[in-house]
C-alpha cells in the first residue's frame, strides 16, 4: 500500500511531537521530584537545627544525657516540641522514663516521617537515643554545642522518597497535571499536525500541477512563490524553467516560420522560370539560366549556413586546439576582402601591431571563418561611400578586436537581436546580395566555443560596431 507523503508528513509530526511530550512529562516528573525531595530535605534540617537548640537547653539542665538514654516518651515529647503539626495539642508526657511493652524492639511507630530518622549521639559519637538502625556514616550529622563546645550529635538518615500522606497528595496531584498537559499538548498536536501536513504540502501541489502542465505542453504555466524557503526556491526555478522552455517554443516555431520565409522566395522564383521554360514563354540561353543559377546558389548558400548553424548548435563542429596568433588570422582575412572593400567603394582600414606577444588556444579555420562573417556583413550591408575600421588589442587576459563601419547603424533596441538566428534589423531589404541572416548567429558561436565574448554596439563613425574578446592562453 502507497502512503501518500502528506499522511507520512502527519505522522512524523505528530511522532515528534509525541516524543517532545513525553520527554518533557518525563523530565518535569523527574526535576519535580528531585526539587521537591531537596526542599523536604532542607526542611529537616531547618527543624533540625531547632530540635539541636532544644537538646542543648535540656543538656544544660540535666549536666548530662543520662536522662534522655532509652527514655523515647520524654523523646519524643521534645519532637514534638518541634514538629509540632499546627492545630494540634503537644501530648502529655512524662518525664521520667517509661519501659516499652513487652516484646517491643526498638522504638515506637513514627507517624510523622521524620523522627524515626533522627538519632542522638553523645560528644565520642555513642548512641544514646533514637534513630534507624545502621552505620552512622549514612547520617547526616550535625554538631549540638554549649557554649562553644561540642556536646553531642544530632543524625538524620537522608529521606528517598516522600511518605507524608500531605506531601504524596501533593506530588500526585502534580503528576496528574503534568500528565494532563502532556495529553493536552498531543491533542494540540493531532488538531495541528494535519493541517500544517496539508500547508506544508501545498507548493508541492503546486509544482505537480505546474509540471503536468508542462507534460501538456502549456509553457506558460507559473505557479506562485509564497515561501523563501527550499521549497519556494524551487518554485522560481520552476518558473525559470518554464520560461525558458516557453522561449525555446517559440524560437522553434520562428525558427520554422523563418526558414520557410526564407526557402519560399528563391523557390518560387525558380518554379516561375522553370514554368516559363515549359510553357514555351521564355527561350533557354544563358539570359533565362543566370537567374536560375543564381537562385540556386543563393540556396545553397542559406542550407551550407543552416547546416554549419545546426552543427554548431549541438557542438558537432570539431575545433582544433592549438596556439594561434589571432594578429596573423586577422590580417589574413582582412587581406582576403582588401579588393572587394575597395571594388565597392568602402575604405578599408586595419590597425594590427606588429609583433603580437601572446596568443590563445583555437581553431585557426573557425577563427578565420569567424572573422570573414564579421567582415561580409559590413561589406553587404555598409553605405558607399563608407568605412571600415579594423583595430586589435589586448591586457594580460583577453584579446580584443573591434569592427566598426559607417552607416547605416543598428536601433538600439535591435542591437541585441543581431546574433539571433535568421534575424535581419531592417526585414523588407532585398534579399539580393544579401544573406540569410545566419552568419552573426554562427560567429556568436564560434565565440562562445572559444570561451570569448561577442557584443554588438552603435559605432562612432555612425553604423555598427561589433567587439569579440577572446581569452589569450
Amino acid at each position: 500500500m502507497k502512503i501518500k507523503i502528506k499522511h507520512k508528513l502527519f505522522f512524523t509530526l505528530l511522532l515528534t511531537s509525541t516524543v517532545v511530550a513525553a520527554g518533557l512529562f518525563v523530565f518535569l516528573q523527574w526535576s519535580f521530584d528531585r526539587g521537591f525531595l531537596n526542599y523536604v530535605k532542607n526542611q529537616e534540617l531547618a527543624q533540625l537545627d531547632q530540635l539541636a537548640d532544644r537538646l542543648s537547653g535540656y543538656y544544660a539542665e540535666q549536666g548530662s544525657w543520662d536522662f534522655l538514654e532509652d527514655n523515647y516518651p520524654l523523646w519524643f515529647r521534645i519532637h514534638s516540641e518541634v514538629f509540632l503539626t499546627p492545630g494540634r495539642p503537644m501530648p502529655r508526657m512524662d518525664s521520667g522514663r517509661k519501659p516499652f511493652p513487652a516484646g517491643h524492639i526498638g522504638p515506637p511507630h513514627d507517624p510523622e516521617g521524620i523522627r524515626g530518622r533522627i538519632v542522638l549521639y553523645n560528644a565520642d559519637k555513642h548512641k544514646i537515643i533514637g534513630g534507624p538502625p545502621g552505620d552512622s556514616n549514612d547520617l547526616k550529622l550535625l554538631d549540638i554545642t554549649r557554649q562553644g563546645k561540642t556536646i553531642g550529635y544530632l543524625g538524620l538518615a537522608p529521606v528517598m522518597e516522600i511518605s507524608a500522606s500531605g506531601d504524596l497528595r501533593f506530588v500526585e496531584q502534580q503528576t496528574e497535571t503534568f500528565a494532563l498537559v502532556t495529553l493536552v499538548m498531543l491533542a494540540v498536536s493531532i488538531l495541528l499536525s494535519f493541517p500544517v501536513a496539508i500547508h506544508l504540502l501545498r507548493p508541492i501541489r503546486q509544482l505537480t500541477d505546474g509540471t503536468l502542465g508542462l507534460i501538456g505542453g502549456k509553457f506558460s504555466t507559473r505557479i506562485p512563490v509564497t515561501t523563501g524557503d527550499e521549497l519556494g526556491q524551487l518554485s522560481e526555478h520552476f518558473n525559470i524553467l518554464a520560461m525558458t522552455l516557453e522561449k525555446n517554443e517559440k524560437s522553434r516555431q520562428q525558427w520554422v516560420a523563418d526558414i520557410s520565409h526564407e526557402l519560399r522566395t528563391p523557390l518560387a522564383v525558380l518554379r516561375g522560370e522553370v514554368e516559363a521554360l515549359q510553357d514555351g514563354v521564355r527561350e533557354m540561353g544563358p539570359a533565362t539560366l543566370d537567374p536560375l543559377h543564381s537562385e540556386i546558389m543563393h540556396l545553397q548558400r542559406l542550407v551550407n549556413d543552416l547546416y554549419e548553424l545546426s552543427m554548431s548548435d549541438i557542438g558537432a563542429l570539431t575545433y582544433k586546439r592549438v596556439a594561434v596568433n589571432p594578429v596573423g588570422i586577422l590580417g589574413g582575412t582582412v587581406e582576403l576582402f582588401e579588393q572587394r572593400f575597395l571594388t565597392k567603394g568602402i575604405e578599408l582600414a586595419a590597425d594590427l601591431p606588429e609583433n603580437f606577444p601572446g596568443s590563445l588556444l583555437g581553431d585557426p579555420d573557425r577563427l578565420h571563418q569567424l572573422f570573414t562573417n564579421v567582415l561580409e556583413n559590413s561589406l553587404r550591408y555598409t553605405d558607399v561611400p563608407g568605412k571600415l575600421e579594423v583595430r586589435i588589442t589586448h591586457d594580460n587576459e583577453y584579446v580584443t578586436i573591434v569592427f566598426e563601419d559607417s552607416s547605416p547603424g543598428v536601433g538600439e533596441a535591435q542591437l541585441p537581436k543581431l546574433f539571433d538566428k535568421l534575424f535581419r534589423a531592417d526585414p523588407s531589404r532585398n534579399r539580393e546580395g544579401n544573406g540569410a541572416g545566419l552568419g552573426l548567429a554562427i560567429c556568436l558561436n564560434i565565440v562562445e566555443a572559444h570561451l570569448g565574448n561577442i557584443t554588438a554596439y552603435a559605432s562612432p563613425y555612425g553604423g555598427l560596431g561589433i567587439r569579440i574578446e577572446l581569452p589569450l592562453s
